[in-house]
């Protein structure tokens, strides 16, 4: 899911005052609404007077795709990154960690971590993230990432689990490539929020539900022996949840082994071991 409506309005659009949504206003919309499109123009003016709140309401109610204006989306992106990156094992420098971030399309979160996904953009310039792909991904399904047992600090996805039949399986595939201490951090869309998966005809479109009772009953039934959950839910958007989810163990970062720096060329030739 990679709607978040970013370029639909002026940037003055930020300076309309909002009110809250009435039992009437949710009526009205109901009614006048264009459902099959909900990025029409004509919704675009019956939304943009709303809060947050009313429009998020509006959309549980509707079980519609919540509106968010330009600033609103950008801002609940930006949180998304910082809560799926809390997986990355704590006390480190994000360079010196060797992280992946699964399902990337065209959203880097982070400059260090490894961009995958089953497509690329042809495009190698600075992709646009809802409709392109990161140009240089390393393409590979999310159940057979190409490394092998724990080599991994940490992995980071974010709106791409929904798209995947078997979540559960998928993370425990990731849980065997993590070090122990390593960390999964995932944003999934809360489905109530954005539209149900029974109604999905795409092929690549989602494939479940996800709500925070959902994941929370995944863990407790297939997850919790694997990892521990180190945080759930502190979104403040309602359009998406976290989740972070530690292997136990003791982390051990990446060293640089001595057998390959112990001597230099110089030590080499004067012992006679150079090639």
């Amino acid at each position: 899911m990679r709607v978040f409506w970013q370029d639909i309005f002026q940037t003055k659009t930020k300076e309309i005052p909002l009110k809250d949504m009435t039992d009437e206003d949710i009526f009205y919309l109901r009614q006048n609404l264009n459902f099959l499109d909900m990025m029409a123009p004509e919704n675009i003016e019956l939304f943009k007077q709303y809060t947050i709140q009313g429009r998020e309401e509006f959309a549980y109610e509707t079980n519609s795709l919540v509106f968010y204006l330009p600033h609103e989306a950008t801002e609940a992106a930006v949180h998304e990154d910082k809560a799926a990156m809390r997986a990355a094992p704590q006390g480190f420098k994000i360079c010196a960690l060797n992280g992946l971030n699964v399902g990337c399309g065209g959203r880097y979160v982070n400059k260090h971590l490894i961009p995958i996904d089953i497509m690329r953009s042809e495009d190698v310039s600075e992709p646009d993230a809802h409709n392109s792909f990161i140009s240089n991904a390393l393409l590979a399904n999310p159940d057979d990432l190409p490394f092998q047992s724990g080599t991994l600090d940490y992995i980071v996805s974010l709106h791409m689990l929904e798209h995947v039949t078997n979540p559960v399986e998928v993370l425990r595939h990731w849980h065997d490539l993590l070090k122990p201490g390593g960390g999964i951090g995932l944003i999934l869309p809360n489905f109530r929020y954005t539209w149900n998966a029974a109604t999905d005809t795409t092929k690549f479109g989602h494939k479940w539900n996800p709500e925070p009772s959902k994941f929370s009953e995944l863990y407790e039934n297939s997850l919790k022996d694997l990892f521990v959950l180190e945080h759930f839910n502190t979104l403040e958007r309602k359009i998406s949840f976290d989740v972070v989810l530690r292997k136990p163990g003791k982390f051990e970062p990446f060293k640089i082994s001595e057998s390959s720096t112990i001597h230099t060329g110089a030590d080499l030739f004067k012992s006679g071991k150079m090639l």
